[in-house]
């Protein structure tokens, strides 16, 4: 592993790396902040429009995901538009199969390598946008780079950076979960948007992942359980070995999956998977995700893997470690949230979604509400 992603993937890195981007935002926002707010955007602010470039240059899994769904709401009732959409090196695979023109990409090394950054600014000058929109008010890289694609006209939220477009929509007050921007977007401008991230799997995908999971065993799995996490959303590794031994107590088949920041816990969970349960090898994102749409449920902490199993309709429970993850957690019908929970209540919540009598163990919890997890 090169030595900038080691540094990179460190926890003390990260979590000073997230100050100072915290403390350089909030100057460069006191700093922006005295330009005057654009106007409110209507379904009006699509007439004439013939090219769009959305704009969210995220590295995180999950934020790709979650704004993409705003280019199903664009494809569907706007399906003569040409769609654009500016993402990362490390999320652009996610966008395959989508109703995209062009998925520019916007890369880590072009911090050093500048003329590169500057490659892909001429690009997007080159499309000639109409309309030029921030899915997310939180990227001031994102903000930059939708200035420099130089479109006819700009759309953003009503926040912090209002000046700084022609057009704003709003956030209704009390809309907190991350799944509803991308609806209000599309509601502002007039198109149906259902509330939660989209992905796409092709057949082959599929027919791929399941001819690999028949590589590790002939007998299908009860469950999925990924390991990962992002810093305080993280979970220790002692919860997943003990979660491994409750699952095997309980006679559930699972699979195991591990992102490449927790490579290193590997060989404990291979080693503690038991009877019943089997560690994925590494796979390449897309081949991830597909290998999801084959499982019936997936438990999982906040993370990216969360919002993929959320948008290819695989029922989740999210063992979420902070409260400020419940304004990302799944809320469909089949989802369980549930907070700060014992590996052993993570099971006995299964007894309500596995088809087997379910067995009463000591110390259950019962599964969190929506209304108490605050995501009603």
């Amino acid at each position: 592993m090169f030595l900038l992603t080691r540094l990179r993937r460190h926890t003390a890195m990260r979590q000073l790396g997230k100050r100072l981007e915290k403390r350089a935002k909030a100057w460069l926002y006191r700093w922006l902040a005295g330009s005057a707010a654009g106007t409110a955007a209507t379904p009006a602010t699509l007439e004439g429009v013939q090219r769009v470039l959305l704009v969210r240059p995220n590295f995180r899994i999950g934020n790709a995901l979650i704004s993409a769904r705003l280019i199903h709401a664009l494809a569907e009732g706007r399906p003569e538009l040409e769609i654009d959409y500016l993402a990362t090196d490390t999320t652009v695979s996610l966008f395959a199969g989508m109703p995209v023109t062009h998925c520019h990409a916007l890369g880590r090394d072009m911090l050093v390598r500048p003329w590169k950054l500057v490659a892909l600014w001429r690009t997007l000058r080159r499309r000639r946008y109409d309309l030029a929109i921030q899915v997310a008010d939180t990227s001031l890289t994102g903000r930059l780079c939708l200035k420099a694609a130089g479109a006819r006209r700009t759309l953003g939220a009503a926040s912090r950076l209002a000046g700084l477009y022609d057009q704003v929509y709003r956030v209704p007050p009390g809309q907190t979960h991350v799944y509803d921007v991308a609806a209000v977007i599309a509601g502002t401008l007039g198109l149906d948007c259902e509330a939660r991230p989209w992905m796409t799997v092709s057949d082959a995908e599929q027919t791929r992942a399941r001819a690999g999971l028949q590589q590790l065993t002939d007998k299908p799995f009860d469950i999925g359980v990924f390991v990962g996490g992002h810093l305080n959303k993280r979970l220790p590794l002692a919860f997943w070995l003990t979660l491994c031994d409750a699952l095997n107590d309980r006679g559930l088949r699972f699979l195991l999956l591990i992102g490449p920041e927790e490579a290193a816990m590997r060989p404990d969970l291979e080693a503690r998977n038991g009877h019943h349960g089997c560690v994925a090898p590494a796979m390449a994102l897309r081949d991830f995700a597909a290998t999801l749409t084959q499982l019936p449920r997936l438990i999982t902490p906040d993370t990216g893997p969360m919002h993929m199993a959320v948008a290819l309709g695989v029922p989740v429970t999210a063992v979420l470690n902070t409260s400020i993850s419940r304004k990302f957690a799944p809320r469909g019908q089949a989802d369980q949230v549930l907070l700060s929970p014992s590996p052993a209540e993570v099971v006995a919540s299964l007894d309500c979604t596995m088809p087997y009598p379910p067995v009463s163990l000591p110390g259950a919890l019962t599964p969190m509400p929506l209304e108490a997890a605050g995501l009603s």
